[in-house]
Formats: structure tokens, C-alpha cells, sequence
């Protein structure tokens, strides 16, 4: 499969393109990723983590972080975004942690996964309120980054790639009879 084909599929998936910070770091092959300096401190860090997590957790098929999804989401918060982006993504990650204090009286990774998830919720919708405007929400991409980086990275894996997709080579067979219904795998070509 051809990295192009992946990013537009990636792109459909997201409902959008994949921004030019995810595209940098994929050119980077993984075995070369480093991220030197911590561009957010160790409770960020852990938020942003549990949050993919509560994205795409494990099932049947590996999770996020099984896939390796919070190794990518720290390279790209800290060699690809632009000082504006991680500025949105880190005031994202200090206000779950703020709502945490302030609706349950403890920090967001303190919580059970039911409030994580409702404060996650809060925030996507103020996020797309303030879209639509009707909502006077300050700057609201930090839900976007985060689903961004939680897709494109667990799909780029070999995990994503080979575990929770099938993998269906083309020009192959075509079977205009095939039976989806027989397998629960997403199909790539």
C-alpha cells in the first residue's frame, strides 16, 4: 500500500485532511522517531495518553496505546506541531484536567473512565458549539488534534494496519458476491 493511499484514506476517515504536522512525521520512518525534550510535562503527558485510550480502547483488536499511539502522539506534539498547535493541544489537556477539579473535585486521571468519557464529551461538543458559532468557546482544536493524532497514528501502525484492518491487495479477484457480513475487519485497499 502506498503511503499516499493511506493518508486519503486516513483523510476520509477524519472527515478531512490530515494536517501537515501528522504528514511531516510520517515520513519519518518509526525505527527514527525521537522526541528528545518532553514537550509537556509528565500529567499532560498521561492525560493525552489515557484520552486515546478512551478513543479507540482495546476490544477485540488491540487499542491505541497497545498499537503504540501515545509514542506518536509525543513525537508529533514535540517535533511537528507549531508552537500555536501544541500551545491548543497542551490549554486542551489542562482543561480536562481543570473540569476534573472543579465538577468532581479530582484530577482527570483520578477519575473513572465514565467521567474521563463525559468530560471528553463536554469538550467536543463546546469544540463544535463554537464551530457552528453558537458558542463563544475560545481556541477549539484540541478535541480535532487529539482525534487526529489518535486515528492517524493507531491506523499508521502495524498493529492498526495489519490487526484491526485486512489488508486486501490490489488488482486482486474481484468477487462481486463477497460476503462483508463474514468478517468484522474495516477493508482496506
Amino acid at each position: 500500500m502506498q503511503r499516499r493511499d493511506l493518508l486519503k484514506g486516513l483523510s476520509l476517515a477524519l472527515g478531512g485532511a490530515v494536517s501537515t504536522a501528522c504528514q511531516q512525521a510520517l515520513k519519518v520512518p518509526q525505527a527514527q522517531r525521537h522526541v528528545g525534550p518532553m514537550a509537556y510535562s509528565e500529567t499532560q503527558r498521561a492525560v493525552a495518553h489515557t484520552v486515546a485510550d478512551l478513543i479507540l480502547p482495546a476490544t477485540d483488536t488491540p487499542g491505541a496505546l497497545d498499537a503504540g499511539v501515545g509514542q506518536f502522539i509525543d513525537y508529533v506534539v514535540a517535533q511537528w506541531y507549531s508552537p500555536a498547535e501544541r500551545s491548543r493541544f497542551l490549554s486542551g489537556l489542562d482543561w480536562l484536567d481543570e473540569q476534573a477539579l472543579d465538577r468532581y473535585g479530582r484530577a482527570y486521571l483520578q477519575l473513572d473512565p465514565a467521567s474521563r468519557t463525559e468530560l471528553l464529551s463536554a469538550r467536543e461538543d463546546l469544540e463544535a458549539a463554537a464551530t457552528r458559532g453558537l458558542s463563544e468557546f475560545g481556541s477549539g482544536d484540541f478535541f480535532a488534534q487529539i482525534k487526529e493524532l489518535t486515528v492517524v497514528g493507531f491506523y499508521t501502525s502495524k498493529v492498526g494496519a495489519t490487526e484491526a484492518r485486512h489488508y486486501l491487495p490490489m488488482p486482486g479477484r474481484y468477487d462481486g458476491h463477497y460476503r462483508f457480513a463474514d468478517t468484522e475487519k474495516q477493508w482496506s485497499t
